[in-house]
């Protein structure tokens, strides 16, 4: 545990001829949730499966035998809670004579800065090491954890060879226009983008395509820069990186910057529709952030101040509506 903080680590908190003294921040937009489906419980652990629906119906000769169908168990996953939590420690003439006399006991308020920081960095982490990645290592202030992100198929949440629960074809969702993976993003990667949602299928291998609605891609990247003036152009009813008079042939869609995705040519696009409990990534949180009661401790009249959160987060199946790109037209590894 990290010594609390003294007069001599930050003295001019009590130097009277430093008039003025801000509290300087990072303000984290909550983004999270604009990607992950939320929702909250009360238990532990949560574990999620299904049942698949049927085929298709089949001719039937007269008096003939009707050919029978059963659904199929589609892939499960279990969700555990974790706490994260933060802990602020002040001795007790710096909170006198600096944090309290200053008026910055808004200091303890960045507590919740912390977690919100934490959610943003572990949901972005998950596209990260979206490509074929099944566990990653996070890098922690308290040191390092690995971090499955396998979905219920145990494959990553981009891969050629997703698993078909009834043992039918493997489906793919990386972006792919028939020739090549991982297009950069332009409009030839979008159109290949909502080409292979198109071929996307249930667990009885009934089409099930996706209508891709959001781009994914790091602030300020390339990627985003293209997609506002891909965007523009459609919405003028323009053919993108083209001066023919035609209509774009792909519907517009919303951009969302991450601002903890570190690959500028990275890209990730998903159907909005389908960011339910059923398909996509899940965020299941048990507790909000609280900040504890402060805590004096009578030995040494340190005040400690701490926040906590306890949340799961991952994904069962994403590989129905999701699809992604590394941008650098590269083969997948398996």
């Amino acid at each position: 545990m990290s010594a609390p903080l003294t007069i001599g680590q930050a003295s001019d908190l009590v130097d009277l001829s430093i008039q003025k003294i801000f509290l300087k921040t990072s303000e984290p937009e909550n983004q999270y949730k604009k990607y992950f489906n939320f929702r909250k419980t009360e238990d532990y652990y949560e574990k999620d499966s299904g049942l698949s629906g049927l085929g298709e119906s089949d001719f039937a000769d007269e008096n003939g035998v009707i050919m029978s169908d059963i659904p199929v168990q589609t892939y499960d996953k279990t969700y555990t809670q974790e706490m994260v939590s933060k802990l602020l420690s002040i001795t007790y003439k710096m909170w006198k004579f600096g944090i309290k006399k200053r008026d910055l006991e808004n200091i303890t308020a960045d507590l919740r800065k912390t977690d919100l920081r934490k959610r943003e960095k572990l949901c972005a982490e998950r596209l990260i090491n979206s490509f074929e990645t099944t566990s990653y290592t996070h890098n922690g202030q308290s040191g390092n954890k690995t971090i499955t992100v396998s979905g219920g198929d145990g494959l990553g949440v981009i891969d050629d060879d997703h698993t078909r629960e009834d043992g039918g074809t493997n489906m793919n969702n990386y972006v792919y226009d028939g020739t090549t993976y991982n297009l950069p993003f332009g409009y030839a990667g979008l159109k290949a983008a909502h080409t292979t949602a198109s071929a996307f299928v249930d667990p009885r291998g009934n089409p099930m395509p996706a209508s891709l609605d959001t781009l994914v891609c790091k602030k300020a990247s390339s990627v985003a820069f293209k997609a506002k003036e891909i965007l523009k152009a459609i919405q003028n009813s323009k053919i993108p990186e083209s001066n023919d008079n035609d209509g774009a042939g792909t519907p517009a869609f919303k951009i969302l910057e991450l601002d903890y995705l570190t690959q500028d040519a990275r890209w990730w696009m998903f159907d909005g529709s389908r960011m339910d409990d059923r398909n996509g990534f899940q965020f299941i949180e048990s507790e909000a952030v609280t900040i504890d009661p402060v805590n004096v401790v009578y030995k040494t009249k340190e005040i400690q101040v701490s926040s906590h959160s306890l949340f799961d987060l991952g994904h069962n199946d994403c590989a129905r509506s999701w699809v992604g790109s590394k941008g650098d037209s590269s083969n997948p590894t398996s």
